[in-house]
């Protein structure tokens, strides 16, 4: 399935999870900087121990399987179907019990920097990952 995707909207982009690749993401179509639409196939969970949010309002179409969205407030399950909206802001975190979970996610214009939120304190993406906050990239593995 894989290689018939990439051959059909060129070669995935991989994220990293918690053992290896957390998803693998087509994107599908783009109009402009206001409008792309990805596949994403989930076949991880997270990798990252700290929640993260985005960087564009995004509206998620559960296609087939099922996660768990843990938030600040509470861990909740979704199975496909689902159709969601969420702001920029939505901090979450994704786990894949199931290693098998496909969305559609129509993302916008960019409005605000993403990070991750550590100690209740947000962290930009790039000092998350390498920057003054090293230590806490050290924690991420490596999509191979």
């Amino acid at each position: 399935m894989k290689r018939l995707l990439d051959r059909l909207f060129g070669v995935a982009q991989e994220i990293d999870g918690l053992e290896g690749c957390q998803l693998y993401r087509w994107m599908v179509l783009q109009w402009g900087d206001h409008v792309t639409v990805y596949l994403n196939h989930f076949v991880d969970s997270d990798g990252n121990p700290d929640l993260h949010d985005h960087p564009r309002r995004l509206i998620s179409i559960g296609l087939w399987g099922w996660y768990l969205e843990q938030t600040p407030e509470r861990t909740r399950r979704y199975s496909a179907p689902w159709i969601r909206t969420f702001p920029a802001t939505h901090i979450h975190r994704i786990f894949v019990p199931s290693k098998n979970c496909w969305t559609l996610i129509i993302v916008f214009k960019t409005v605000r920097e993403w990070g991750f939120w550590h100690l209740g304190q947000f962290i930009p993406w790039h000092s998350y990952s390498g920057g003054a906050d090293a230590d806490l990239a050290d924690k991420r593995k490596a999509c191979k």
